[in-house]
């Protein structure tokens, strides 16, 4: 099977509600000042205190962060007031008190037997960025199957997100209209049930740009794989991300935007020739978060969880750039 064959943000009746991060459909008004923020040395990992981050981060050709920021579950009511919606139905989200990793709280993600949508959602960044690292860990539900297709994907992180119409939905990225990062856990060389594989999903200007953005799984034989996990369910994985923009030349957009994926501090994936933007000013990431798509011509085969913990950003640099720096730590939490 083609590995660019599905749509992945292909409406899906009552529970399609705009385009994929371009409208938003709760009251979200939180600024990045009502989070546990924190930098320098603490923020960078004294704070986070995650286990299994490893050397091999994200430091390389970037530099220390305009801010860290950790989402603090356990510090709010609802999770909106965190994230933004754009699709799906927001009843599929909601704060639980187990499975967790750390703390009292986490994120669980429903998705409905017969139905594509969870809910994509967004912590919006109040000025666009040039890069974004981000670490957050998930665990597929106990009972996750993916029966019923020889192959099958389901959307778990929306990684960056340029919003505009070529983000998502078969759009066409020319380079001022969005692009987008996304990972998804897959089928593809591995059982229905599991354990799984994960896939990098980017809506970029690139040759091999497929209808519904390029397909890079993330398996052996795959050119920018460095690894091949696997995803058991009922077991919780660290996922870090780290999308570098492109540079831009003469108005031409150079072919060096990068990702670069982890888990449990391993590199697993990682690619450097992106071109997603012509303009670094307006059309940079400007959002990332949980998600939850299933298919694209086909539907869960039965109701279907996963669930999110402590989710971290990097601002315009990464974490590992902020440990190596002098500047003072500090942390402050915000009503």
């Amino acid at each position: 099977m083609p590995t660019n064959s599905f749509d992945a943000d292909e409406p899906s009746g009552e529970s399609q509600r705009g385009n994929d991060a371009t409208e938003g459909t709760t009251g979200f008004s939180l600024s990045r000042r009502q989070t546990l923020r924190a930098g320098g040395l603490l923020g960078a990992g004294g704070l986070l205190g995650l286990a299994g981050v490893g050397t091999d981060t994200a430091a390389a050709n970037s530099g220390s962060p305009d801010e860290i920021i950790h989402l603090d579950y356990d510090a709010h009511d609802d999770w909106d007031e965190l994230y933004r919606v754009s699709t799906g139905d927001p009843e599929n989200l909601s704060f639980v008190s187990s499975p967790t990793v750390s703390g009292n709280t986490a994120l669980e993600m429903r998705i409905r037997e017969g139905d594509h949508w969870g809910v994509s959602t967004h912590y919006d960044f109040e000025d666009g960025l040039l890069d974004l690292n981000g670490r957050v860990s998930f665990s597929l539900g106990a009972d996750w199957t993916m029966d019923g297709r020889e192959l099958a994907n389901c959307r778990l992180w929306n990684c960056a997100i340029a919003r505009g119409e070529a983000s998502a939905g078969g759009g066409d990225p020319d380079g001022t209209n969005g692009w987008s990062n996304r990972m998804y856990v897959s089928t593809q060389g591995s059982d229905p049930e599991g354990p799984y594989h994960l896939l990098s999903n980017t809506y970029h200007m690139g040759e091999g740009d497929g209808e519904y953005g390029e397909q890079d799984y993330i398996v052996d034989g795959e050119e920018y794989a460095l690894a091949q996990p696997e995803i058991v369910p009922g077991q919780w994985y660290e996922f870090e991300y780290y999308v570098r923009v492109n540079t831009v030349s003469g108005g031409e957009a150079n072919s060096d935007g990068v990702v670069r994926y982890w888990l449990d501090g391993d590199p697993i994936y990682e690619r450097e020739n992106f071109r997603f933007t012509t303009d670094r000013t307006d059309n940079v990431v400007d959002t990332t978060g949980p998600v939850g798509h299933y298919g694209g011509q086909y539907v869960a085969p039965t109701t279907l969880y996963a669930y999110y913990d402590d989710h971290s950003m990097a601002l315009g640099g990464t974490f590992d750039s902020a440990a190596g720096s002098e500047s003072e730590s500090d942390t402050e939490t915000c009503p």
